[in-house]
């Protein structure tokens, strides 16, 4: 696929993926605040989450500032064929309720065509990672 570096893609993932579990792990199991984004229906947001993706954002911003990023908390920003896609916590009722089945999320798409990704969940020590050839 192109001449794409996906070494480093990769290596942001992870790093992006560790930064967001230094921000999350502290916070779980504590007495968080939860706010709703919904005007009807209850959609939990928490700093977990908002700090998560801000940490996300700053990782892949370091390594690729003219790549665009789509984040569940802090919308969309830039244009690019190459975009990062953010769900920082995945799972924000678990999160908030204890249980350890939540995780972060974050897509590399080239096109609009996702081709590399990362499940990383931080409490339990499991991460799952796709890119070509793995």
């Amino acid at each position: 696929m192109e001449n794409l570096d996906f070494d480093r893609i990769e290596a942001t993932l992870v790093a992006a993926a560790e930064a967001a579990a230094a921000h999350t792990l502290p916070l779980f199991r504590t007495d968080l605040s939860v706010d709703n984004k919904l005007d009807s229906g209850f959609d939990p947001v928490t700093e977990a989450d908002r700090g998560a993706e801000t940490v996300i954002r700053a990782a892949i911003g370091d390594a690729f500032p003219d790549h665009a990023i789509i984040g569940e908390e802090w919308g969309t920003t830039g244009e690019s064929r190459f975009t990062w896609i953010i769900d920082p916590v995945d799972g924000t009722r678990a999160f908030i309720s204890g249980a350890p089945v939540w995780g972060t999320l974050i897509g590399f798409a080239v096109d609009g065509v996702a081709v590399a990704g990362i499940m990383s969940q931080p409490f339990i020590g499991e991460t799952f990672l796709a890119r070509p050839g793995l």
